[in-house]
């Protein structure tokens, strides 16, 4: 949701979309009485499942490259006037109902001639598009959004589950879920707009693998740490809230305030 996780699920499911429905029942909340946008790949294009994307009210796009043969007569019978050229491609805009759709639903089709015959693509959207130029363009940006997935396996080291036990995977990736939208948060929330486009590992670089120096003082042991200049504002804050304060004596604690 946003820049963060809002869901996962590990397992060996039959359909790679089969947990796309109790996902959307499960997080409804996040999204409900707000604008959104939902995109999903090919694995979602089901009726059952455009069903389910359709009930939650958004603006969505779903590719859809299964079972096209009806979509493709379809587009070969519109009408000239029903196409738009727009770079290299006619783009246009039908009614179709595929199986286990509860009603027709709207397509874009792109249609582009490679030698004697023509090509076309397809995605399914909501009822209220009415340019399928427009609507492949925002679909396009499906592909920035699938970054974020890399960004999480790539940047937390999970694209190998690391246990033999199921659940003690779905446990693993959960802490990791966690620790991603911790940092995310601190991200957006602390820092300044020269460090949004921080990836997760420079993250965790700043973070949690910070120089630093212990020695012995006077039956003491000091820690310094030395922090980025950019993060400065939010570890003296950090350290104004958490950091147990002493008070007269040795030692006695002072609660910490905040």
């Amino acid at each position: 949701m946003g820049a963060l996780l809002a869901d996962s699920h590990v397992g060996s499911p039959g359909d790679v979309s089969d947990q796309l429905v109790p996902m959307l029942e499960g997080n409804r909340q996040l999204w409900q009485g707000q604008a959104a946008h939902f995109y999903a790949d090919s694995g979602s294009s089901a009726g059952a499942y455009l069903n389910a994307i359709a009930a939650e009210g958004w603006h969505y796009t779903v590719s859809y490259n299964k079972w096209t043969g009806p979509l493709e007569r379809k587009a070969a019978e519109l009408p000239a006037v029903a196409w738009k050229e727009s770079q290299r491609e006619a783009r246009a805009l039908f009614r179709h109902q595929p199986e286990g759709r509860s009603e027709p639903q709207l397509f874009a089709v792109a249609r582009r001639g490679e030698g004697l015959f023509d090509e076309y693509g397809f995605i399914a959207c909501d009822q209220s598009q009415g340019d399928p130029a427009l609507v492949f363009e925002r679909h396009h940006l499906k592909g920035s959004k699938e970054q974020l997935f890399k960004e999480v396996l790539s940047g937390l080291d999970l694209h190998h589950p690391p246990c033999s036990s199921l659940l003690a995977n779905q446990i693993y990736y959960l802490v990791a879920a966690l620790a991603y939208n911790l940092m995310v948060a601190i991200k957006v929330l602390d820092l300044n707009d020269d460090c949004q486009g921080w990836q997760l590992k420079t993250l965790m670089k700043k973070l949690v693998f910070l120089p630093g120096r212990l020695s012995q003082r006077s039956r003491q042991w000091v820690a310094r740490v030395l922090v980025p200049g950019a993060w400065l504002s939010w570890w003296q804050r950090w350290v104004q809230t958490v950091w147990p304060q002493h008070g007269p004596g040795r030692p006695r604690l002072v609660a910490a305030s905040g």
